[in-house]
C-alpha cells in the first residue's frame, strides 16, 4: 500500500527533525571512534548526503512554495555565496592555525578531560550566549558598530524566501564573525578536539534545519532548541516578531524577552522592511561593498 501524501506530511511534521538527528549522531559516532588526528574527515560527506535530501524534500512538500529555492536564485545568489562562504571558512581556520601555532597561543587545560555530552553542552551555551547578543546587537544597529554589524549581517535577510541554502547566505565578514565566536572561546576554554567538534557539527545541523522550509514540529524541545518553528520568525518582515536570535538553544532568547513561538504558524511575510532602500539580494557586488557605507537606513 502507497503511503498517502497526508500520511508523507505528518511523517515531516513529526518524525524528520527526529531523523535528521538520530543520523547525524550516527555520523558522529563514526567520526569520534578514529584517531583524534583525523576527525572530521568524512564531514564533506555528511554534508553532501544531508543536504540534498533535504533540498529534495523542501522541493517536494515545502510549507509555502514562494519561499522555495528556484534556479534563478540559486544561481545568481546561493552558488555565488555558497563558494565565497566556504572560501573565507577556509582562509579563517587556516589564519586562526598560523596565529595559535606561530605565536604559541596554548589554551587552558582546565576542561580538556571534561566528558563528552557535559562539555558539548557546556561549549554550545557558551558560544550560543555570545553569539546572541552579537546577533541581537546586530539588528539593534546602535551606533557605529551597531550600523557595522547589520550591514555584515544585512546579506543574510535581503532575501524573500527561507529554505536549507539560505543558512549559507552571508557576508563575508559576518562570516569571520561567526567562526571567530564558534571556535576562539572553547578552543581557550581548553575543551578536546572531540568536544569541539561534536559542538561545530551539532551548530551546524541547527543551523541547516532552522532554515529548513518545510512544516517541521518538534513541541516542547522549541524550548531547548532553536529551529525550523522558531527562526522563520527571526527573518519576518515585522520587527515585532523577527525575534529568536539564538542560533543553536532557544534558552538565552526566552532569558533575555526575545522568544517567539507560535506553534503552527508563520510570518506572513520573509525579509526585510522597505527592501528598495538596500540591496537587491541578488546584486552580489553591491551587497558585498555595502558595509563600506556610513549610515544604512532601517
Amino acid at each position: 500500500m502507497r503511503p498517502t501524501n497526508a500520511s508523507i506530511e505528518t511523517a515531516i511534521r513529526y518524525l524528520l527533525y527526529p531523523l535528521l538527528a538520530i543520523a547525524t549522531l550516527v555520523y558522529l559516532a563514526h567520526e569520534l571512534s578514529g584517531p583524534t588526528a583525523f576527525i572530521g574527515r568524512h564531514y564533506g560527506l555528511y554534508l553532501a548526503g544531508l543536504i540534498p535530501v533535504m533540498v529534495l524534500i523542501e522541493a517536494k512538500h515545502a510549507l509555502r512554495p514562494e519561499w522555495r529555492m528556484t534556479w534563478g536564485t540559486f544561481w545568481r545568489r546561493d552558488l555565488p555565496f555558497l563558494i565565497i562562504g566556504a572560501s573565507t571558512i577556509a582562509a579563517t581556520n587556516f589564519v586562526a592555525a598560523i596565529i595559535v601555532t606561530e605565536h604559541a597561543m596554548a589554551p587552558s587545560r582546565a576542561l580538556a578531560d571534561i566528558p563528552l555530552v557535559p562539555g558539548v553542552v557546556m561549549s554550545i551555551l557558551v558560544t550560543d550566549f555570545l553569539w546572541y547578543w552579537v546577533h541581537r546587537y546586530s539588528h539593534a544597529a546602535r551606533g557605529s558598530a551597531g550600523g557595522f554589524l547589520w550591514r555584515i549581517h544585512l546579506a543574510h535577510h535581503l532575501p524573500r524566501q527561507v529554505y536549507v541554502l539560505m543558512h549559507a547566505i552571508n557576508h563575508p565578514i559576518n562570516t569571520v564573525v561567526v567562526r571567530a565566536i564558534l571556535t576562539i572561546p572553547p578552543y581557550f576554554m581548553g575543551f578536546s578536539p572531540q568536544v569541539v567538534f561534536t559542538a561545530s557539527v551539532i551548530t551546524g545541523l541547527q543551523g541547516l534545519v532552522s532554515h529548513f522550509n518545510v512544516d517541521s514540529r518538534v513541541g516542547w524541545l522549541n524550548y531547548v532548541l532553536m529551529g525550523t518553528e522558531l527562526h522563520r520568525y527571526h527573518h519576518s518582515t515585522d520587527p515585532a516578531e523577527s525575534k529568536n536570535f539564538g542560533a543553536v538553544v532557544s534558552i538565552w532568547d526566552q532569558l533575555f524577552g526575545t522568544f517567539v513561538y507560535r506553534p503552527g504558524g508563520e510570518p506572513a511575510a520573509i525579509g526585510i522592511e522597505e527592501p528598495q532602500r538596500h540591496p537587491a539580494d541578488t546584486e552580489l557586488v553591491s551587497v558585498l561593498l555595502h558595509p563600506l557605507r556610513r549610515s544604512d537606513p532601517r
